[in-house]
């Protein structure tokens, strides 16, 4: 199952085939932050979180890591269902991943499968009503803000701040 998953992942991913692809300075850059996206969450998480749980930190080191690349991308929290309508279908929640007006990037992929999943807009549903057979790449749901949730991602962000002042400080 996983296999078929994650040949789904890639055929999302397949930027040549989608109209509302942005060329590929997104795609390589995120892509290509995928190893120092890694470090960096593994370095600046909790300690004792696992770094299967740990995708708060994959979107705030790709967060911080793109800015620097010229990249804005808004960090969402949520669930996601990668392989929506399918036999492959994967949900995680809670979840947090990255948005840009072209895509939906998501760093904390990297321990789950060796690899950052990058996928068009287009293909992206963000209701089950939208979901388009062998075209949908995943299915998002994201969590209207309330102050629990607002004081929970302002203290992991103050804690990340803080690592990366650690680490420069090396």
């Amino acid at each position: 199952m996983r296999a078929a998953l994650l040949v789904g992942l890639v055929v999302a991913t397949d930027a040549s085939a989608d109209p509302a692809f942005a060329g590929p300075s997104l795609v390589m850059t995120a892509g290509a932050l995928a190893g120092p996206v890694e470090r960096l969450a593994v370095r600046t998480k909790p300690a004792d979180w696992q770094a299967r749980r740990s995708c708060l930190y994959y979107a705030l080191a790709g967060q911080y890591l793109l800015a620097r690349a010229g990249i804005d991308a808004r960090l969402r929290v949520g669930q996601v269902v990668f392989a929506p309508g399918t036999a492959a279908a994967h949900r995680i929640r809670p979840h947090a991943w990255l948005e840009t007006p072209t895509h939906f990037i998501d760093y904390a992929t990297l321990p789950r499968w060796g690899m950052v999943v990058i996928i068009p807009r287009s293909r992206v549903a963000y209701s089950p009503a939208d979901i388009q057979r062998g075209r949908t790449g995943v299915l998002v749901r994201h969590r209207p803000p309330d102050a629990d949730l607002l004081s929970h991602l302002a203290e992991h962000r103050t804690r990340f701040n803080r690592g990366l002042r650690l680490l420069h400080a090396r």
